[in-house]
């Protein structure tokens, strides 16, 4: 009696009623870079198919909100190239955290500068922040803010100035244009109301 593969073998489980959304995902999670391009790739990525509706976990909600409005032609690429019965996306950045929680419960969300993908760590406007990160989690959205609007003040206090807007900006900015990114992009309009459109 001959051994099949442990292809054949899987491929034989997904086949059977129970086992198609597992085969089915798993087809998705094989595509999904070719589908949404490795870009988004890097920001989303299925985490599970349940009754025709593939979850996706998103970095943050800013790409929760960018991917559902592309959710319909995301939905038709995957169903015209994999040959599936898709009914719906839905994207969540809480999934994406509860996936690193558990492959990891002691990582906080943010990634040390080191575990960060190359292509980021080159990008002019990064820098590593040099400024301490609490691993408890405000209690009120007033509190995050609070959290958020010190670890800003405290980074922009450590930036040089650009030279035009005279604003605080990132040391590789300075090196690439000369200036702050958003003077670069816009041209200078002057000190008053900075980057004003």
């Amino acid at each position: 009696m001959p051994l099949d593969s442990i292809h054949n073998v899987i491929h034989q489980l997904e086949q059977q009623p129970r086992w198609r959304s597992r085969g089915q995902f798993r087809q998705v999670l094989n595509h999904w870079t070719a589908v949404v391009g490795e870009g988004v790739a890097r920001q989303a990525a299925p985490v599970r198919l349940d009754q025709d509706v593939l979850h996706v976990a998103v970095v943050n909600p800013m790409w929760a909100q960018t991917l559902t409005l592309e959710r319909l032609r995301i939905l038709a690429k995957l169903n015209d190239r994999l040959n599936l019965n898709l009914s719906d996306i839905r994207f969540s950045s809480g999934d994406w955290y509860r996936q690193k929680k558990a492959t990891s419960p002691t990582r906080l969300p943010l990634s040390s500068p080191s575990e960060l993908p190359e292509w980021l760590r080159q990008h002019p406007s990064f820098e590593p922040q040099s400024i301490p990160r609490s691993v408890q989690r405000p209690d009120t959205p007033q509190a995050s803010f609070q959290r958020w609007a010190s670890m800003t003040q405290q980074l922009a206090a450590q930036q040089p100035l650009c030279p035009q807007c005279r604003c605080s900006c990132p040391m590789g900015e300075l090196k690439r244009w000369g200036r702050c990114s958003i003077c670069a992009v816009q041209g200078f309009k002057g000190p008053v109301g900075r980057h004003s459109v």
